[in-house]
């Protein structure tokens, strides 16, 4: 059995919803929210996977508003490259609710950018 993660691996393993990640979730409580630096950067293609697997059904929309949560809350990581996406899907009550066609247009800007 695998020794404890890094905080690194940790984020990681949350923000791309790898095979660990619930374990990986018990680890992240260990380092708190607040960082000097940015750790752990969620990409497009991140974004993107993530959003696919909303799409098949791999998550719900709950999971999904969860996952943007964790990830606008931390300082350890940096997602200034999708903030307006992960704001919109962390946001639903203020930006409008998850749903197939809002995850398809995310995709589709991400795609032509």
């Amino acid at each position: 059995m695998k020794q404890s993660m890094d905080r690194v691996e940790a984020l990681k393993e949350i923000v791309t919803f790898g095979t660990e990640k619930e374990k990986a979730h018990s680890e992240i409580i260990k380092f708190g929210y607040d960082s000097e630096e940015e750790l752990f950067e969620v990409t497009k293609p991140i974004l993107a996977s993530v959003l696919n697997m909303y799409l098949t059904s791999r998550i719900t929309e709950y999971e999904l508003e969860r996952w943007a949560n964790f990830i606008e809350c931390r300082d350890d990581l940096n997602y200034d490259l999708v903030r307006e996406h992960i704001y919109s899907l962390a946001n639903p009550y203020l930006v409008g609710e998850i749903s197939r066609e809002k995850v398809t247009e995310i995709l589709k800007e991400l795609i032509a950018s």
